[in-house]
């Protein structure tokens, strides 16, 4: 009897001392993550991060939710002393106070539906390191009225930025050659989109409801007189505001 109420007081110790530090009590058994790496904790209980839970592993961290309030949010480049590498999916979804966000140069990855629905959402750099720009991205991100897409970035998946009807302009990196149907639809105030790379695979529906004019590069190849149902100009030929 004496066993058991000991094994009780220190299990029911353990899970109030994980409420206090916001620690989900199966995470006290460090399972290996499907990298192998191990769990060290989730989320982080101090402050600036305190609005923010986390997956920490050996060599990187994650953000998997963010349960603030507030208009501008910045993103640590470490904790505790480890890089923070990906926002995950969703993890911004439908934030209506959000409007200023900066991400570390440490993030390689934005999950889909990171920023869907941020509809305040104004400010925000993509990191130099992010490859893709995945499903839902920014979608009804309504006051987003510029936005850089980073030279490295390969791939813009289905509805990346649909419905962002604030967006004018867009510039389209050297390396992209992917882009998904709806990538950029019902963006009812875009303008002019400057590719700076080839023709990406032609998809139909990328710029549905929407009416911008395509701008290419000189020397450029693929292109025909339309793309995805949208004339194409050269750069020189886009008008000097």
């Amino acid at each position: 009897m004496r066993r058991l109420f000991t094994f009780l007081l220190v299990f029911w110790s353990a899970i109030l001392y994980c409420s206090a530090q916001r620690i989900d009590p199966a995470r006290l058994l460090v399972p290996p993550d499907r990298a192998g790496q191990k769990f060290i904790s989730y989320p982080a209980a101090s402050n600036p991060l305190a609005d923010f839970k986390w997956r920490l592993y050996t060599h990187e961290a994650f953000v998997s939710h963010f349960i603030g309030h507030s208009s501008l949010v910045i993103v640590p480049d470490k904790i505790q002393g480890v890089p923070v590498t990906r926002i995950g999916h969703g993890v911004f979804f439908r934030c209506n106070e959000l409007s200023n966000v900066i991400l570390p140069d440490t993030v390689i990855e934005i999950g889909a539906s990171a920023f869907n629905r941020c509809y305040q959402l104004k400010n925000i750099t993509i990191p130099k390191g992010v490859l893709i720009i995945r499903e839902s991205t920014f979608f009804r991100c309504y006051k987003l009225k510029e936005i850089i897409i980073p030279d490295r970035v390969h791939s813009i998946k289905e509805y990346a930025f649909s419905r962002c009807k604030s967006l004018n302009d867009i510039v389209i990196p050297k390396k992209v050659n992917s882009i998904e149907r709806h990538a950029f639809s019902n963006c009812e105030n875009l303008k002019n989109v400057v590719f700076l790379g080839d023709a990406p695979n032609e998809v139909s529906d990328v710029f549905k409801g929407s009416t911008p004019t395509i701008y290419r590069s000189k020397g450029s190849t693929g292109w025909k007189a339309t793309w995805s149902g949208r004339p194409v100009k050269l750069i020189s030929e886009k008008p000097k505001i």
